[in-house]
């Protein structure tokens, strides 16, 4: 009867074999395999109280009973109670530390609790007794691609796909793993085995777009792209949300050209060169060609993408004009807010930002708010991203007289709180960066709106009024970049906070691996920022200025790596470059007086990393180019008087590095400068850049009361 009984079970016939097995267990209390059918058929049929009272009854029989055993701790998992499945799991591998599919469920609930090394572990000793066992095969596969382990991962995953060449997992994991590896090829065939097995397999459809897309056939990848959606729309989404991370990069148009570009840009983090040249001619081809849909080359992650790129402002302009067409277009049923003007009262400003957190804005702005006169001025701030509890963000909270969270919110909600509150001059802190939400800005909920400090370009947009600069970030033969029209700042239009704390704890070169008695050159910029440009006159720099080192930051190993290797490629010992890893930011300030001088990326400058640098007493090298990216170091040097370390040029950068260096007399008498200037010109004069930015929205006020038109404005001193 209980051969039966297993025959129907298979076939799938639990609801047949349940009275049947009921019968059997009240004949037969004491039959071990009879309460271990019934309480997997139990499982079958999803009646898991039911199936654990059965399996605890085979188990107070024979308590060795390792099929009971395996099935109690499915079951319990099942039942959200996974550290108790755990603990059934470990018990029975003390009796049998060999089987295969103790093993594999232990480390399934280990990786489902987080414990990835344990989990591994479980995953190799089940292979090592089973060399053959495919599920441990797949999961261990997918785990080491999980833990980037990738090299690991093809190893596993080829073998695999030898062992099962008609299993669809076994190709689908292959092509995973060669698509992160950036074997875009190998991933497509992969991706096709997959399709032969199974056309339905959304997930290989979807792959097989992503793999095109990186081989620039653009068209074939939307094909199958499409193809992935009309199968699954909801494994579509998922796919969608994991290709974002993919990107490095917050997605709100997905198309295969957007795809490409961000993916090959996510290597700059890593200072990937490899590809870097052809990147940019890349950007610059695309931006130009004409869009084949709508949402084409209309990614506002992209144009934060082309700042360390070589490209022209006019590219890079009309990349921004078609982002803010499309986000225009994209809400075009939300009609613009309408209201007259206030003819009395103070003024209402409201800043809009996601930054209000541990953040560089919130940290540039955090005396901003407080600081407005309140005799002209009420203050409004809106946050787009959660608060971190953190100082910063009570310190932003505090200083506005009133503070909204409008996360959680719909545009068209939030668009209309900041109505409701009669804003006068809405200020966009945060232009395209991540988080940031222009659509808010297209619906008008304000008077007069503007962009400042948060975002190094204009936005492309119509509904944006100003753009608050100064006449080095964008000299008055820029402005044709520019959509906005531009509220000139006198001095810089940067802003700065005066209190910001360096911490007094003595750091010294040898707990930072820095050499005590040679010149440290030192770039803490972001990896993204440099570029091989960058990296041949460090390189030579190095070579010309004998013991010399290069102080970076390196946000993962892979930067470590690779800028080692191509200092070896540029015959410089890649023990000269030191890394230094992230701190708190007045440790962070601090250890800039063990540097000796700065050098700035070319492309796409220190921004609020020089200001801190200058703050901490350390001078900084730079050499803008033509887009405001370029130009903000230079624009900080003028506001403290140390315009002598602007560089025209590449070579001049060079040489001024190499005088500074081996002149000890002359670097000295540029800190000794930068001493004297700290606190006596406007760069950190915080108090008087807060009046500057109230002149100008006065300006910008003004005109509108009187019915005029936005229009250039000048900020006198």
């Amino acid at each position: 009867m209980l051969d039966l009984a297993v025959q129907w079970l298979e076939q799938g016939k639990a609801e047949q074999t349940l009275p049947l097995l009921a019968k059997h267990c009240s004949h037969n209390p004491s039959d071990v395999s009879g309460w271990y059918l019934l309480g997997a058929c139990q499982h079958q049929l999803k009646l898991l109280p039911d199936a654990l009272q059965s399996l605890e009854r085979a188990l107070s029989i024979e308590p060795r009973h390792i099929q009971s055993r395996l099935a109690k701790g499915v079951v319990l998992n099942e039942l959200g109670r996974p550290q108790e499945a755990l603990q059934v799991f470990r018990k029975a591998l003390h009796l049998a530390p060999t089987d295969a599919q103790l093993l594999l469920n232990t480390g399934l609930l280990l990786e489902q609790g987080g414990d990835l090394r344990a989990a591994l572990e479980r995953y190799d000793q089940a292979l090592k007794h089973h060399p053959g066992f495919i599920a441990a095969l797949l999961n261990r596969g997918a785990l080491l691609l999980r833990l980037q382990r990738l090299e690991e991962a093809l190893d596993n995953n080829r073998k695999l796909a030898q062992l099962q060449p008609e299993w669809e997992h076994a190709h689908f994991n292959l092509g995973e793993t060669l698509l992160t590896l950036s074997q875009w090829e190998e991933a497509l065939a992969a991706y096709d085995r997959t399709l032969a097995i199974n056309p339905q397999a959304a997930k290989a459809h979807f792959g097989k777009g992503l793999a095109l897309a990186m081989l620039q056939r653009f068209d074939a990848s939307q094909q199958a792209l499409d193809m992935a959606q009309n199968i699954d729309p909801t494994t579509y989404m998922q796919s969608l949300q994991q290709a974002a991370a993919l990107t490095a990069g917050e997605l709100r148009e997905f198309t295969p050209r957007t795809i490409y570009l961000l993916r090959e840009a996510a290597r700059l983090e890593n200072c990937d060169w490899q590809n870097w040249g052809k990147l940019a001619s890349d950007f610059a081809a695309l931006i130009a060609a004409p869009p084949q849909a709508a949402n084409e080359m209309s990614e506002p992650a992209l144009l934060f993408r082309t700042f360390a790129l070589p490209l022209p402002a006019a590219a890079r302009m009309q990349l921004a004009t078609r982002i803010a067409q499309r986000i225009t277009e994209n809400i075009a049923h939300s009609a613009p807010f309408t209201r007259s003007a206030r003819a009395t009262g103070k003024i209402r400003i409201g800043y809009v930002s996601p930054d209000f957190r541990n953040h560089p804005t919130a940290r540039l702005t955090r005396r901003l708010y407080a600081l407005h006169d309140r005799s002209q001025f009420e203050v409004y701030g809106y946050s787009l991203h959660p608060g971190d509890g953190s100082d910063l963000r009570r310190d932003v909270e505090q200083g506005c007289d009133v503070f909204r969270e409008l996360s959680d919110l719909e545009n068209r909600t939030a668009a209309e709180i900041i109505q409701r509150d009669d804003i006068d001059i809405l200020i966009d802190l945060a232009g395209y960066t991540t988080h940031a939400r222009p659509e808010i800005f297209v619906m008008r909920p304000a008077l007069l709106q503007a962009s400042y400090l948060g975002f190094p370009h204009s936005t492309g947009a119509d509904y944006m009024d100003y753009f608050i600069g100064d006449d080095t970030i964008i000299p008055a033969e820029h402005q044709r970049y520019f959509s906005e029209h531009i509220a000139y700042l006198p001095d810089s239009y940067f802003l700065f906070d005066n209190q910001q704390a360096i911490a007094d704890a003595t750091q010294t070169r040898a707990a930072h691996g820095l050499p005590e008695n040679s010149f440290v050159f030192c770039c803490f910029n972001n990896n993204n920022k440099i570029t091989p440009h960058d990296f041949d006159v460090w390189m030579n720099i190095l070579k010309r200025v004998p013991h010399s080192v290069l102080w970076l930051l390196a946000s993962t190993p892979a930067v470590t790596a690779n800028l080692r290797r191509e200092a070896e490629a540029r015959g410089v010992s890649g023990e000269r470059l030191v890394f230094a890893a992230f701190l708190p930011n007045d440790l962070h300030l601090a250890r800039y007086r063990l540097a000796d001088l700065f050098l700035d990326t070319r492309y796409c400058n220190a921004h609020t990393t020089a200001a801190e640098a200058l703050w901490a007493g350390l001078p900084v090298l730079s050499c803008p180019e033509e887009a405001m990216a370029s130009r903000v170091a230079a624009s900080l040097l003028s506001a403290i008087g140390l315009e002598e370390l602007i560089c025209s040029t590449p070579q001049q950068y060079e040489e001024r590095a190499i005088e500074l260096a081996t002149q000890a007399h002359e670097l000295a008498r540029i800190k000794a400068l930068l001493a004297q200037n700290r606190l006596s010109h406007p760069l950190f004069n915080t108090e008087r850049q807060v009046q500057k930015l109230e002149a100008a929205y006065l300006a910008m006020w003004q005109r509108h009361l009187n019915k005029l038109p936005p229009e250039t404005l000048h900020i006198a001193p």
